[in-house]
């Protein structure tokens, strides 16, 4: 067994190796800034790949044991499809992409049964056991994590580090306590993405839409059905887990509408786009490591007293408040720095 695996990590790398060099010799798959206002923000390198979430992808086929026969990949590679369309296709619009997300998600939860059941207050249990609204509220909840991932992907590291340590954190919690889970699908996203993330420190390449699309949504399904199969653990800390990115999106939407801008155009207004300017101002010569390192650390303090108190309801919510306090604050404090400035 320990043969087959060493194989087949020598056939990706050796895979990833060729397949990134040929790319960058004829020209594919490299990060058009012109697509987008988001994606021109940052400073970027001439050639820079934009095929991170491929090799999750190839990756994914080639360590899991059963990926064709396990109908779930069907929806995470449709919906990867749809990223990185819109990562090599300008006229792809936004509200046709969410539409096409909605759909996708909504059968998958339907045809799968994935839906989150708990939140620990019971008249909004009551609600949740209909099972209609139970689909809609847990379609809702996916379609924001994955378009809020898309969000904080702006910067290097921001969500390769961030899926990083959401899966480490389940991962580790699940060894110390005995829950279930599948520790070896989460090896395999741990050890992808710590890949990428070291090509992505070094500016060769970026996760793109495609990959977080489809880390996003793996994500959704672990963390929906790691709840919903250990009891112990308090539904609040799955909303610790993926607080960022949801909050991301839900506080862009409310800033669009207080400044009367469409709600899903993309604006260079985030948190990390402020740190990113921050340290530009600083004369750093690589704010965007700096502005990905900083928010991973801020997470990772904030994901490891979630994990002590991954039971405790109480403190949980309390967690969850503090960040988003603490988000806020900074929002508001580089804003109008660099406002001044």
């Amino acid at each position: 067994m320990e043969n087959i695996e060493l194989f087949k990590t020598i056939f990706f790398l050796f895979f990833f190796f060729i397949f990134s060099k040929l790319c960058i010799n004829y020209n594919f798959f490299l990060n058009n800034i012109l697509i987008s206002k988001h994606k021109s923000f940052v400073k970027k390198s001439h050639k820079v790949l934009i095929i991170g979430g491929i090799f999750l992808l190839i990756g994914n086929i080639i360590f899991q044991k059963e990926f064709f026969s396990d109908s779930k990949n069907l929806f995470y590679v449709l919906l990867f499809c749809i990223g990185f369309y819109a990562d090599i296709y300008k006229k792809f619009y936004p509200s046709i992409r969410i539409l096409l997300q909605i759909l996708i998600i909504l059968f998958f939860v339907k045809i799968f049964n994935i839906t989150i059941k708990d939140v620990r207050i019971d008249f909004i249990n009551t609600i949740l056991s209909q099972e209609f609204f139970s689909i809609i509220f847990t379609v809702f909840c996916i379609a924001i994590l994955i378009n809020g991932s898309n969000f904080i992907d702006g910067v290097n590291l921001s969500a390769i580090s961030y899926y990083l340590l959401v899966f480490a954190t389940i991962l580790l919690l699940s060894e110390n306590n005995n829950l279930v889970v599948d520790k070896y699908f989460l090896k395999i996203q741990i050890f992808l993405l710590l890949l990428i993330l070291a090509l992505n420190f070094i500016n060769y390449l970026y996760l793109g839409d495609g990959g977080v699309y489809f880390i996003s949504f793996i994500s959704s399904f672990i963390i929906i059905n790691f709840i919903n199969n250990n009891y112990s653990i308090s539904p609040y800390f799955a909303v610790l887990l993926l607080w960022y990115p949801c909050f991301e999106n839900l506080f862009s939407i409310i800033r669009r509408q207080f400044s009367s801008k469409t709600t899903y155009q993309a604006d260079n207004y985030h948190l990390h786009h402020l740190i990113y300017l921050f340290y530009l101002k600083k004369n750093l010569s690589y704010p965007s490591n700096y502005t990905g390192i900083s928010i991973f650390f801020f997470n990772l303090i904030v994901f490891f007293l979630g994990y002590k108190f991954y039971d405790k309801t109480i403190y949980l919510l309390f967690l969850i408040f503090f960040s988003i306090l603490i988000y806020s604050c900074f929002y508001f404090y580089f804003r109008k720095l660099l406002k001044n400035k």
